[in-house]
């Protein structure tokens, strides 16, 4: 994929976005979107909603969510040591030593999440993963007060962790989870724009807001454009890596192409337009099994309104909620591609029901 390309998803991420506080990213999507659609708004929850060909039909909605993983400040004690609350759901064990930047009013303030060293642990304690109790954040302060004047209670914060290349076409970095996904559908939004002669449908682009913490901008957003069909975008744990249980969560690979799911919560029209563009344009795809909910904003989409016909498309991703999620390139490039073949092979006649 093009640097240039890649270049708003570097934006995206170094635009910070813990659930609640997503103004900078949708500000970078807003800026960005705007040229592959005819209209955008931001609603009231702070989804960002933008249509192309709204006189089209069927209308189809794709979505990803735009939040990330971050934290609160909710106590800071007299030497200055700032205690907080997360946002969305962090394994503990991956944060002490972890650098972090707390976003206040005057700019960012950086800092260090700090645990008691390995030499003063009891050996009950070294067999154990810390407990976010147990944890802090170093601002380099020396008392409460210093603290208080650089950062306020409620302040919101991230991991300090920016995308960087690891080899090839593999990125690091936190919140892949799901920026990689706003920037899938935002590359299909242009792929369609670029090919809107051949377009019929009218297709609504949407960054949703709090997935992290409960799917909640998804529900709404979906509400609100009522659509009759809609694809989620986000990231799926791959079981390519030592000691997973493919049993459990099947094979799936990175670099292997996009994730379709099937399952309960999945349209099997849209599940079969999804594989049918898929193989039409050679594209590889991997197939995951949901037999319940997915755990992604398709659950509640599907139910948001009157009956929506819903499909899941994922991007395969390692180290998922730690600083360093890894994708490859190539699969978001695919996920792009077969999106754009997916909504330009939709019309008035195409059959929803099952």
């Amino acid at each position: 994929m093009e640097e240039s390309r890649v270049a708003f998803l570097r934006r995206l991420i170094s635009s910070p976005s813990p659930s609640g506080f997503e103004q900078p990213a949708q500000a970078t999507v807003r800026e960005e979107i705007k040229h592959y659609t005819d209209e955008i708004r931001t609603d009231i929850h702070g989804n960002v909603i933008a249509s192309l060909n709204g006189q089209g039909a069927p209308r189809v909605m794709l979505e990803a969510h735009c939040d990330e993983l971050g934290f609160l400040i909710r106590y800071i004690d007299e030497n200055g040591f700032l205690y907080f609350a997360p946002v969305g759901g962090f394994d503990p064990s991956t944060l002490p030593g972890n650098r972090v930047h707390i976003h206040t009013p005057n700019g960012v303030v950086n800092g260090v999440v700090g645990r008691k060293p390995v030499h003063s642990l009891s050996p009950e304690e070294r067999d154990k993963a810390p407990k976010l109790t147990d944890l802090w954040i170093d601002i380099g302060a020396t008392s409460k007060e210093e603290a208080l004047q650089r950062v306020p209670i409620g302040s919101a914060g991230t991991r300090a962790a920016d995308l960087e290349v690891l080899h090839g076409d593999i990125i690091i970095s936190r919140a892949l989870d799901d920026k990689s996904g706003v920037f899938a559908i935002t590359e299909a939004m242009r792929r369609i724009h670029e090919r809107r002669a051949q377009l019929k449908a009218n297709v609504v682009f949407v960054s949703a807001v709090q997935e992290e913490i409960g799917l909640r901008g998804a529900r709404t957003a979906a509400y609100s454009v009522n659509p009759q069909l809609a694809v989620a975008v986000d990231v799926a744990p791959t079981s390519d890596i030592p000691g997973a249980a493919k049993s459990k969560m099947g094979d799936i690979q990175m670099s292997k192409g996009p994730v379709l799911t099937v399952g309960a919560h999945i349209n099997p029209r849209v599940y079969q337009l999804l594989v049918k563009a898929a193989e039409e344009a050679g594209i590889p795809y991997q197939v995951e099994p949901a037999p319940a909910g997915t755990s992604t904003d398709a659950d509640v989409i599907q139910v948001a309104r009157g009956p929506i016909a819903t499909g899941l498309v994922s991007i395969p991703c390692r180290y998922l909620h730690t600083g360093s999620e890894m994708v490859s390139l190539k699969d978001v490039d695919a996920v792009a591609e077969l999106l754009a073949r997916f909504v330009l092979s939709l019309d008035a006649d195409t059959n929803l029901i099952p």
